[in-house]
């Protein structure tokens, strides 16, 4: 079915930007030669003078401090969250496609320079981060009304699975492999990871030119029974919308958006200190060489996409089979998802005496977040479609504002006091949030469509014909009576 397809495209998209923002977590590693890693490598290369020596020496490396470090892999949220807002106007008025495009192809370009700029300066870089950021945040709204044109309602939750499943497969495949290419110094070491990401994502942009398309109307490929099938659940939010300006206040005061605007914020937090700090805690803290991290970050993202795709087809299952209705379902999800993930990163404090426990609670707390897509994406299409964009374009910008405030924090917290006993309050500061986001959503949250349809947002010149038409057409009944 040409609608599965295309939420895979969706999901090779999101693969391809997730791999490109987060393959610096592990070639940072490389890049300062003061980590865990490099401080073992140097002790050996001092003791035996081989071929790979002196490649390895030829491989540039910095003298950035732990502010800088923490400043260089927070500065893509920096632009993300900026073109967050705008990714959802732009969408709203151009459709899905032309964006995702732009998206993919811009930060392929990039990711690209990432090496070049490291070389030029310090600043260069985190500028080219900053821009690569601002890139990537357009597409989340684009993907989006992507799906609201290509789901109904009973499949939603699996849909929206499958094309965020790709952040998930970024993990498993993108960490192992930056820790080997980026270990591999006769091919290059870490400046080759972002050509390979770069490309790649290239390549995938060309695809999507002739895999994806708007609306299931403007596939040449889909079958006829599939597009009937869809258009008897009015699925396309289609042109006419896009000339309609969104409800701005209605949207703003709304509690529904808020609430789930509030909990994929909380969710984001853990998310994004997790995906983009775990590496530097198993190095430093836990004491693995990045080969290992590689590998682990690697089960991170197996566990997650697991628990991904578990959550969206129990959702639909629990839906179609009459269950549970869509809302108790999605607060279902949600508490098993967030409350559960908390509890676990509570309890990793306790187990600081065994790196092993610390790693399979770590691993699962940062799976059972995976579960957000379920609960978030999904309910914005519950609660609307012709404006979904718009919404996760604000959902956006303000989750992904927490990919630099938590590491900033994060850095705050070791300039006072530089222990491992600051990981694991750090940890207990995400859970306390996520818990407060989790409660936010149950208390507010709803599954029913919001002021959003297109006919109460026509315009006034609109009506005003419509309601013209009518009293003619009563006007011609009185007469004929």
């Amino acid at each position: 079915m040409k609608r599965y397809l295309v939420a895979g495209m969706c999901s090779m998209v999101k693969f391809c930007l997730y791999c490109m923002r987060i393959n610096l977590n592990i070639a940072i590693i490389k890049m300062v030669p003061n980590s865990t890693e490099n401080n073992a490598l140097n002790v050996t290369l001092t003791t035996k003078a081989t071929r790979s020596e002196i490649i390895y020496k030829e491989i540039p490396s910095y003298a950035w401090s732990e502010e800088t470090r923490q400043m260089i892999l927070s500065a893509v949220y920096y632009g993300y969250s900026v073109s967050a807002l705008l990714g959802g106007l732009v969408t709203h008025r151009l459709g899905g496609k032309r964006v995702i495009l732009f998206s993919l192809l811009s930060s392929s370009i990039l990711t690209a320079l990432i090496p070049w700029s490291a070389g030029v300066s310090t600043d260069l870089l985190i500028v080219l981060r900053v821009l690569d950021g601002m890139a990537q945040g357009l597409h989340n709204p684009a993907m989006l009304i992507i799906l609201a044109n290509w789901s109904v309602a009973h499949e939603r939750s699996t849909l929206v699975s499958i094309t965020y499943s790709g952040v998930a497969l970024a993990e498993i495949i993108c960490n192992p492999l930056s820790g080997w290419i980026c270990s591999a110094y006769k091919l290059g070491g870490w400046p080759l990871s972002f050509y390979t990401y770069s490309t790649f994502g290239a390549v995938t942009a060309i695809l999507c030119i002739f895999l994806i398309y708007e609306t299931p109307d403007e596939d040449p490929y889909i079958s006829s029974n599939e597009v009937e099938y869809l258009k008897s659940f009015d699925t396309t939010v289609g042109e006419k919308n896009k000339k309609i300006s969104a409800p701005w206040l209605s949207i703003l005061t709304s509690s529904a958006v808020w609430a789930v605007v509030i909990a994929f914020s909380s969710n984001a937090f853990g998310f994004f200190f997790i995906i983009t700090e775990a590496p530097i805690f198993i190095s430093e803290v836990l004491k693995f060489d990045v080969k290992t991290i590689g590998w682990l970050m690697s089960i991170l993202g197996i566990v997650e996409c697991l628990f991904a795709l578990l959550s969206g087809v129990c959702a639909d299952f629990i839906v179609r089979r009459e269950m549970l209705t869509i809302l108790p379902t999605r607060k279902l999800i949600a508490i098993c998802s967030m409350g559960l993930s908390a509890f676990l990163l509570i309890c990793i404090g306790f187990f600081q005496d065994s790196a092993i426990l610390c790693l399979i609670t770590l691993i699962l707390a940062f799976g059972l977040l995976g579960c957000y897509n379920t609960c978030f994406m999904a309910n914005v299409l519950d609660i609307t479609k012709h404006y979904s964009s718009v919404i996760v374009g604000i959902m956006t910008c303000l989750a992904s504002s927490t990919g630099f405030i938590g590491p900033s924090l994060f850095a705050a917290l070791l300039k006072k006091k530089n222990t491992n006993d600051q990981w694991y309050l750090m940890f207990k500061i995400i859970a306390g949030i996520q818990l407060f986001g989790l409660l936010i959503f149950l208390l507010f949250a709803k599954a029913e469509e919001q002021f959003h349809s297109i006919e109460e947002n026509l315009s006034k010149q609109e009506m005003k014909s419509y309601n013209s038409i009518n009293d003619t057409s009563a006007e011609v009944v009185d007469t004929e009576e």
